[in-house]
């Protein structure tokens, strides 16, 4: 299954306050419908993975024109767990060839904090050569852009 870039609120003064862009993009989204939260604790660091998907963002608006069709947030990213080592190729016993792969989660619950902090700076590094800037002008841009 692929990662999605979480949702997640803050309980603050009684009431549950966005601290994503996905879960801002959700709130839009309901509007005004009731809907079904399921309340999970978040143990993993949350800044490093909500930077992260802001950097895929930055990373597919720069990449959109060195592909052909459409680039996602969720191609870059299944590209990114490929080059960095999270995914394993099912392969054709017949053909030999690729027929897709089996990727890793990089949830909360699915891989600890340590291994996941060293996939998050591979991803920047392989994402920031190839976008053409070092790694700290990425991540400053994507916390501008979180703020």
């Amino acid at each position: 299954m692929a990662d999605k870039e979480p949702i997640l609120f803050r309980s603050m003064l009684g009431s549950l306050r966005p601290v994503s862009a996905a879960a801002e993009e959700a709130v839009k989204a309901s509007s005004g419908q009731v809907l079904r939260v399921e309340i999970k604790r978040t143990t993993g660091n949350t800044r490093r993975l909500a930077l992260y998907w802001v950097c895929l963002r930055i990373g597919v608006e720069q990449l959109s024109d060195a592909v052909d069709g459409v680039l996602s947030v969720k191609a870059l990213h299944r590209r990114l767990k490929r080059e960095c080592g999270l995914a394993k190729p099912i392969v054709s016993k017949r053909t030999g060839e690729v027929i897709d792969y089996d990727y890793e989660s990089i949830s909360f619950e699915g891989m600890p904090e340590n291994e996941r902090s060293e996939y998050v700076n591979a991803a920047f590094e392989k994402l920031s050569h190839w976008i053409g800037c070092d790694v700290t002008t990425l991540t400053s841009e994507a916390k501008r852009e979180a703020a």
